[in-house]
């Protein structure tokens, strides 16, 4: 992966040429007139920013490239309608977007000469303003100070997010590739998200609503029992009606999905194939720093975190006299429960890395996924009943990211397979919404005020953490952890041929090979940092607030800044320290327990074997906004160092010959 990520960024970085140019295009084209509105200009700039923050493109020449174009193509479609005036919209392709034209006008006509301005930040209208202003007869001198000025804050507002998100990239690459997929994971899934909420609301919803009125028409023509709980429903005259109409296609899916996922874990179908590929593919990933983030949040959607959190809503619920709602709030819960007790006791699916005992070590569906859906599903429910469309949107982004976010921590940690999250979330969904569908029709009379329920929800995650702090947590992340038994070789087997059998270089997805493993030290780590720091090693910066916020610094010093850990199999260094060069240059060495030990003689303690790597460390700059550290490619220099103070210690040092590098064996 990162050897494709170097190839990429290496070709931009041969043809900066190209870059500029798709840059000034991109840009250029956006603000065409109607060819802007398929352009995706903003992407490309953003995109620009990403090399910029990858210390591949000169900012200044990319930042001057998109305000350019941004600013040429206003003026040629200011141009074509101040020339053409009203002729334009009879011209290709103009003519085949009236109701463009349309909402142009209106918002020139209410904004006046800012909407040039606004106009470039908004994808309906952001291509017909220029054109429109041109018609209306706008000043030129007006319209280009606004041309200018939304220009140099477009770019900035493209460039700028890009610049970060390359340079956080850059960050991650020299941690570990598997940042680099995660972080791109995340970036296309909110993405991916926020493009499907806005079809579904401006396409999808305007045809459910044609479809409801169908429906409706047709139930009142032909009255009977069935009409009656379509109008009951699906009647627009009630308030009630979007919420309702949303809960029974909810309903309907959540059931639909859950009894295909049961019918396929039951048959063995390709499902089944899916779940060992995601299975083998998460736990690739998997870092140290990525099991704690996960055990924090699979604790917070677990038992402890779903007592606290119904404990204190119910609570909330009966000090308030909400009577009904409490009913309906425990029946959500508590119901939900039952009946992932029930289908796991019925199916007794075992899970892919169980850690559990009794009725717990079954997987199907998943308990964390049904229940989160569920207590956040329904507290969004009353959360959003009564806001307005943009509110409703925003509440069930939040609760679909935080039961999303659980849901992944089971798959993540290997205690679930994906099919019991699946199905656990569609129960939960189906449940939920055949609460709300209830509700609405009976309970709808008892409002809740969301801010104190909101502080109640927070109190109760505060709970959770405080009682998950200290030893019950690294309690947790040693559960969830993987612990290989150690193979001890004596020293001669080691020496001889032994030394063979350890990781040649740091492995990253897929088994792809990184920075070679030259070094083999069997000591213990108070052994090992005595010789160190007795030749000047010493240990780095630990990761604190102040010294996190010094890579944000453009004039940070290399001894200020902690290392970055490199990741071998999802697996931080045990051990980092580092020896100072240059004022911008370092030597880092990290060490890796190998899972062996060696013992010198029969007489005397194993000792742990540790594998290792050493490399230089130079700052770079990018953008002159940033500080960032690249590792550097020659591995023989600061290897030649390491075995000079480690001889100058009187430790045992030989070397072995490998047909593409050196690998130095000490005790």
């Amino acid at each position: 992966m990162e050897s494709h990520l170097h190839a990429l960024i290496a070709y931009f970085s041969a043809h900066p040429q190209l870059a500029l140019g798709a840059i000034f295009a991109a840009s250029l084209l956006e603000a065409l007139a109607v060819i802007g509105t398929v352009v995706p200009g903003s992407t490309i700039v953003f995109a620009a920013g990403m090399l910029i923050g990858l210390g591949e493109l000169n900012p200044w020449w990319s930042a001057a490239m998109a305000v350019s174009g941004a600013i040429m193509g206003d003026g040629i479609s200011y141009w074509l309608g101040h020339h053409f005036q009203d002729r334009i919209r009879t011209a290709w392709p103009m003519k085949k977007f009236p109701a463009l034209f349309e909402r142009g006008q209106l918002y020139f006509e209410k904004n006046g000469g800012k909407s040039v301005f606004l106009a470039r930040f908004l994808g309906p209208v952001r291509a017909i303003v220029p054109v429109v202003a041109g018609m209306a007869g706008m000043p030129a001198r007006q319209f280009y100070a606004m041309n200018l000025l939304s220009a140099l804050a477009w770019a900035a507002a493209h460039l700028l997010p890009g610049l970060l998100f390359g340079a956080s990239l850059a960050l991650a690459g020299a941690v570990s590739a598997r940042l680099v997929v995660m972080l791109l994971i995340l970036a296309a899934f909110l993405w991916a998200t926020s493009r499907l909420v806005q079809i579904a609301y401006h396409r999808g919803w305007p045809r459910l609503q044609s479809l409801r009125h169908r429906a409706v028409a047709h139930a009142h023509q032909k009255p009977g029992p069935f009409a009656s709980v379509v109008l009951s429903l699906l009647d627009p005259a009630r308030a009630e009606s979007p919420a309702l109409l949303t809960a029974a296609l909810l309903l309907i899916g959540g059931a639909w999905l859950f009894l295909g996922i049961v019918e396929d874990v039951t048959s063995n179908d390709p499902l089944i194939q899916v779940d060992q590929m995601i299975y083998l593919a998460l736990q690739e990933l998997r870092t140290a720093w990525g099991d704690h983030l996960m055990v924090a949040v699979t604790e917070a959607g677990g038992a402890v975190g779903a007592a606290f959190l119904i404990s204190g809503v119910s609570l909330f619920f009966a000090i308030g006299r909400r009577w009904r709602t409490l009913g309906y709030w425990l029946a959500a819960n508590g119901i939900a429960e039952i009946l992932v007790v029930l289908l796991k006791y019925t199916l007794g699916r075992a899970r892919p890395h169980n850690i559990y005992t009794g009725l717990a070590q079954f997987s199907f569906p998943s308990g964390h996924a049904t229940s989160s859906i569920v207590a956040f599903g329904f507290l969004a429910f009353l959360f959003a009943h009564g806001k307005s469309d943009r509110g409703k949107i925003a509440i069930t982004l939040l609760a679909a990211a935080s039961i999303t976010l659980i849901a992944f921590s089971r798959l993540y940690l290997g205690v679930h397979w994906f099919s019991d999250v699946l199905a656990g979330m569609s129960l939960g969904l189906a449940w939920v919404a055949l609460l709300s569908i209830a509700y609405l029709h009976h309970a709808t009379h008892e409002r809740v005020r969301p801010w104190p329920l909101l502080l109640v929800a927070l109190a109760a995650l505060g709970l959770t953490a405080g009682f998950y702090a200290g030893d019950r947590y690294r309690a947790d992340v040693e559960r969830y952890a993987f612990h290989p038994a150690l193979e001890t070789l004596p020293l001669e087997d080691w020496t001889g041929a032994g030394w063979r059998q350890l990781p040649a270089s740091r492995a990253e997805l897929g088994g792809e090979m990184e920075e070679p493993f030259a070094l083999q030290w069997a000591g213990t780590a108070g052994q090992m940092a005595e010789s160190l720091r007795a030749s000047g090693w010493q240990t780095p910066e630990t990761w604190t607030l102040k010294s996190s916020l010094l890579w944000l610094l453009p004039t940070a010093q290399i001894q200020q800044l902690p290392v970055l850990p490199k990741f071998d199999q999802g697996e931080a260094p045990r051990i980092t320290v580092i020896k100072m060069i240059h004022p911008d240059e370092r030597l880092v060495l990290r060490l890796w327990p190998s899972g062996r030990e060696v013992r010198p003689d029969p007489a005397l303690p194993a000792r742990p074997l540790w594998i290792g790597m050493v490399a230089t460390e130079r700052l770079l700059h990018p953008g002159g906004m940033i500080t960032l550290a690249r590792t550097g490619k020659d591995f023989r220099m600061p290897l030649r160092v390491l075995t000079q103070d480690l001889q100058s210690q009187h430790r045992s040092v030989q070397s072995r010959e490998k047909p593409d590098n050196v690998v130095w064996l000490v005790w």
